[in-house]
């Protein structure tokens, strides 16, 4: 007798009705990542290539729109149709920072995807700024695409 249970992902099987031992398995959903929409929120040019040319080297990343601020990054949102699965933003930039960028993302229910901090700040305090406005996952920006698509594939893999 089989008894597939699958809203708990369990399958129990079982040879005959008597006092055959049960065997419980765990089955995973057979889906592939899913691919993610990116939005880069970043004010440097020079960054800007490098970031988008990681991206591009992450199998799981489908698209990547730039904003050059918070302000440009908020109207993209409002705009964009399935909006980003994920926001990358720098924390130094015109018109509008990361730190009040995330702020003002924490407090939109139409902004319900993860953000992750990409800066060249190392500063123990802007870490715990930006967690405490809800960034994912805070990365400093390494030297060279090669290790900058390493960092952001580990970040991404996380979420």
């Amino acid at each position: 007798m089989s008894i597939a249970l699958s809203t708990q992902n369990l399958m129990v099987s079982r040879a005959s009705s008597t006092s055959a031992p049960m065997r419980v398995a765990k089955t995973e959903p057979s889906r592939a990542p899913q691919r993610l929409r990116v939005l880069l929120v970043e004010d440097d040019e020079a960054d800007v290539y490098l970031i988008r040319r990681a991206l591009g080297e992450i199998p799981r990343v489908a698209e990547v729109r730039v904003a050059r601020d918070g302000v440009e990054a908020l109207e993209m949102i409002d705009n964009w149709s399935s909006g980003p699965d994920l926001a990358i933003l720098d924390l130094k930039m015109p018109r509008k920072d990361g730190f009040t960028l995330l702020r003002e993302l924490a407090g939109r229910k139409s902004a319900s995807f993860p953000s992750i901090v990409l800066t060249s700040s190392k500063a123990g305090a802007d870490v715990y700024r930006a967690k405490k406005r809800g960034a994912a996952e805070f990365l400093t920006k390494p030297n060279g695409v090669e290790r900058l698509r390493t960092v952001l594939g580990e970040a991404i893999a996380k979420l």
